[in-house]
């Protein structure tokens, strides 16, 4: 989403199309708070992990291992902020070179539209995933509905819109996704909805501690939506 909503507030410049930057704008404003939240929860997760190996290992003497496992997690990057910082870097790279190399409008336009069409081809077919699964257990639980619902909704009226103005940059990736979307649709309505007791048997298996369960239900609840779909 980030990488997304970057690339097309950059084609909104070259083209001066204000629907598009206002479209994106507060999606990038989004996209940062909801990547702060993940990496919040990766350094979590960590956290949690490294305090109980380091119990386990040193017994009692739970407030040093606490304060160890906190800057052991403080060290590190998660695996979110590098997936981050290399989609930002990539963006850097692409917008720097199409900026400072004197080119037409017109080739900065294709450069821009042509590497955002991409971003947003495989921000539309995060959901693949999510659709094998669905076709695997014939049940359409692992499908977020209001994640679908509004990407095949956004998807159908940026298509609208592209026609509107003959903008195939536009159009190509968002009919991607409401063929995408429409996929997602299909299967929700011909593979009912049944929840598995799969999160009921791992709060079971967990040690007792109510925060690491609300942690884990939390993370199985929310985690149908696409870690790429916010990146």
């Amino acid at each position: 989403m980030t990488g997304n909503t970057i690339g097309w507030l950059a084609y909104s410049f070259i083209t001066l199309d204000l629907f598009v930057f206002f479209a994106n704008a507060p999606g990038l404003l989004i996209s940062i708070w909801l990547n702060t939240g993940a990496m919040k929860l990766q350094y979590y997760e960590e956290l949690v992990k490294r305090s109980a190996s380091d119990n386990n290992s040193n017994g009692d003497d739970d407030s040093i291992s606490v304060q160890t496992a906190k800057i052991d997690c403080c060290q590190q990057l998660t695996s979110h902020e590098l997936k981050v910082l290399q989609i930002v870097l990539i963006w850097v790279i692409i917008l720097s070179t199409t900026s400072l190399i004197p080119v037409g409008r017109e080739e900065m336009k294709f450069i821009v539209g042509v590497a955002v069409n991409i971003n947003l081809i495989f921000f539309y077919a995060a959901p693949l995933s999510t659709i094998a699964t669905v076709i695997r257990t014939k049940n359409s639980a692992s499908i977020h509905f209001w994640t679908m619902a509004m990407n095949t909704s956004n998807a159908f009226f940026w298509c609208v819109y592209s026609l509107a103005i003959q903008d195939y940059y536009i159009l190509i990736p968002n009919g991607l996704g409401f063929v995408f979307g429409l996929l997602q649709v299909a299967l929700y309505q011909c593979f009912p909805r049944s929840e598995v007791i799969e999160a009921t048997d791992s709060v079971t298996e967990l040690s007792g501690d109510e925060g690491d369960c609300t942690e884990q239900l939390t993370r199985s609840h929310y985690g149908n939506v696409a870690e790429s779909e916010i990146i």
